[in-house]
């Protein structure tokens, strides 16, 4: 799938923005600050609904403004597909896919698949373990959306089992706790090796 449109509204700098994409190279070109990058991160966030920045939805809502639009038209040789996206500042985002809302965010990954690479990532050399895994989970996520619920329970199991081993000193009856958790933590850390 390649992005054949984007339309934003209320986003970032962009009071309403239209733009045709071609099927092949797309360059952005002009002064600083003018919305280069906000446009990438409208395309980011169609793909996998979060900011690349790790912002908030109100922060991309435009100054003045309560809500912000962006509708993403997808399209390869067979078909066309609609992503539309509706932030709110005191509400969590709406997100649908050729008009039918999704009840999960989750439901849009693999739809269109984005890596994002810009100066701020440099902190997946600079940084710790914890911040490649990230970027490679992400990458992950899009192309196989159930790695994602399962490193969500990974962590879940791991939390709680951790949380039962502080407390086994206290209550030993906690042990029948442990083996269930780690049944989880198997089961799920084979869907994520």
């Amino acid at each position: 799938m390649i992005i054949s449109r984007l339309e934003l509204s209320d986003f970032r700098n962009y009071n309403e923005l239209s733009i045709n994409l071609s099927s092949g190279t797309n360059i952005l070109f002009g002064d600083n600050a003018q919305g280069k990058t906000n446009i990438l991160e409208a395309i980011y966030m169609s793909a996998t609904t979060k900011s690349h920045k790790g912002s908030k939805d109100s922060d991309i809502i435009r100054f003045g403004s309560e809500e912000a639009h962006i509708r993403t038209i997808l399209s390869n040789n067979e078909y066309e597909s609609r992503i539309d996206m509706h932030l709110r500042k005191n509400k969590s985002k709406g997100i649908a896919i050729d008009g039918v809302r999704l009840k999960k965010a989750s439901e849009l990954l693999g739809l269109l698949n984005v890596v994002f690479f810009s100066p701020e990532d440099l902190s997946i050399v600079k940084d710790g373990p914890s911040v490649r895994r990230r970027f490679i989970d992400i990458a992950i996520g899009q192309l196989y959306p159930s790695y994602i619920s399962a490193i969500k329970n990974y962590m879940r199991a791991v939390t709680q089992r951790n949380s039962i081993i502080k407390d086994y000193r206290y209550d030993s009856t906690l042990s029948v706790m442990l083996d269930v958790f780690e049944d989880e933590i198997a089961v799920n850390g084979g869907k994520i090796c």
